[in-house]
């Protein structure tokens, strides 16, 4: 059996659930983190199914320099073998969610020195 590549598979996952009857009542959108059933009332929402977390993100092109990506893959695969099984899935994807929130907490100075240091053709 031929194996499939991430993007069939999420389009095949996006298809089911675009295949799947709508809910009775449609609610505002939440906070993506929330996700879990523990806000439903008893014998409310237990038959559906909640939208895995990669869903629910906005979608973002970045282009990375083949040794980034390089290094993404390494890591995500070698912290996947480390946590043997348990918890969620780490991708190359959960890493630059990672990277951008930590980025989003260094202060504006901060920033712009270390796009002198990385990237001294876009620094002032």
């Amino acid at each position: 059996m031929k194996r499939k590549r991430l993007a069939e598979l999420v389009r095949e996952e996006a298809g089911d659930l675009q295949e799947a009857p709508a809910p009775r009542e449609e609610r505002p959108r939440e906070a993506p983190h929330g996700g879990g059933l523990e806000g439903s009332p008893p014998g409310e929402g237990q038959a559906e199914r909640p939208l895995p977390p990669y869903l629910t993100y906005v979608r973002k092109e970045c282009r990375l320099r083949p040794d980034q990506l390089d290094a993404l893959t390494a890591l995500a695969r070698r912290l996947n073998r480390e946590r043997r099984g348990k918890g969620e899935r780490i991708t190359e994807n959960t890493l630059i969610r990672l990277a951008v929130d930590n980025l989003m907490k260094l202060s504006y100075e901060e920033i712009i020195l270390l796009i002198r240091d990385r990237e001294p053709n876009l620094g002032g």
